[in-house]
């Protein structure tokens, strides 16, 4: 690759391609400190998940897509208001049903993103395809039948071993990474999302630990995108230097809201005796409603084949 998609190849290695950082740090304070599990969970939630979610809202920002949002609107807005419109019909009779419909769709809109980091790294064919597709959801197979099933009891000073050896890995190779290597480790990252759903059988801390880098990346490609866009674009305008920080303080106000809102939501919903008799309520539906929005439009602004998605989003993927 000669053009970086962030401010420079170190950055995407670190946030697209091998960011095996964030298992690792999640893991070292969990393992440390396991008091402290429930609230981490949380924060990276709030931090990374749906900060992820809430970066989607940004491409609807964009007035370059309005005209095309409209001409779609079926696809943007109405077939979208059917959808909602039959999950809370089954969330009201079996809650369960929609929790099931969205893991799995959280697992094909994980995968196909890596695949997609796959293509960025020119490492897309159908033996990795297939290992991304096979290893993905044999694991969330798992996911759903036993979490955990090869679950290992490793003491603190063995656990602290192996992370802080995998810590030195990291920054090794990190440094040295070279366009053979980045094919590799994209295809490392894309296959082990899911693999902790082998090994932990906490489904929410295995999710969030391999799920974690799907989010890193995608912060990273929207954020970019976003900034670079509406740089550029308000330069051809304007003509004076762009203004980034005002525009930026602005996204990332309604990012950070949103996703201190819907983790809001997320926690009183979920089960827990002292705010809802230990079952989910309907609070809990609010952001998966938001989530599983965010996989089907996403199948939609990402696709590269889409003369306007070539204009609006393509065209500003790298630097």
């Amino acid at each position: 690759m000669n053009k970086s998609i962030t401010k420079g190849f170190l950055t995407d290695n670190i946030f697209i391609f091998y960011p095996f950082w964030f298992p690792i740090i999640y893991l070292l304070f969990i393992v440390n400190i396991p008091s402290i599990a429930p609230y981490l969970f949380l924060l990276v939630l709030f931090l990374f998940a749906e900060t992820h979610f809430a970066s989607t809202w940004l491409f609807f920002f964009d007035r370059q897509n309005w005209g095309w949002i409209k001409e779609n609107s079926y696809k943007f807005i109405f077939l979208p208001i059917y959808f909602v419109a039959a999950i809370f019909l089954i969330w009201r009779f079996n809650n369960g049903l929609v929790l099931i419909f969205h893991y799995l769709a959280s697992g094909w809109h994980v995968t196909r993103q890596s695949i997609g980091i796959l293509k960025l790294s020119k490492n897309n064919n159908l033996i990795t395809s297939f290992l991304t597709y096979g290893i993905s959801f044999f694991c969330l197979g798992v996911g759903l039948i036993k979490p955990g099933l090869l679950a290992l009891s490793l003491n603190g000073i063995l656990a602290n071993i192996i992370l802080f050896s995998l810590i030195f890995i990291y920054l090794l190779s990190i440094f040295r990474i070279t366009d053979g290597s980045r094919r590799f480790f994209s295809l490392l990252t894309g296959v082990s999302i899911y693999l902790p759903l082998l090994f932990i059988d906490n489904l929410g801390i295995a999710t969030a630990l391999g799920v974690g880098m799907h989010w890193c990346q995608y912060l990273a490609l929207m954020w970019s995108i976003k900034i670079r866009k509406s740089n550029l674009i308000n330069k051809e305008i304007t003509k004076k230097p762009y203004r980034l920080k005002n525009n930026f303080k602005l996204n990332l106000m309604f990012v950070l809201i949103y996703a201190l809102f819907m983790t809001s939501l997320a926690f009183f919903g979920m089960p827990n005796r002292e705010y809802n008799n230990g079952n989910y309520s309907i609070l809990y539906l609010i952001p998966i409603i938001f989530q599983l929005y965010h996989f089907y439009v996403d199948g939609f602004i990402w696709q590269f084949s889409n003369d306007h998605i070539k204009k609006s989003v393509a065209a500003y993927m790298f630097s």
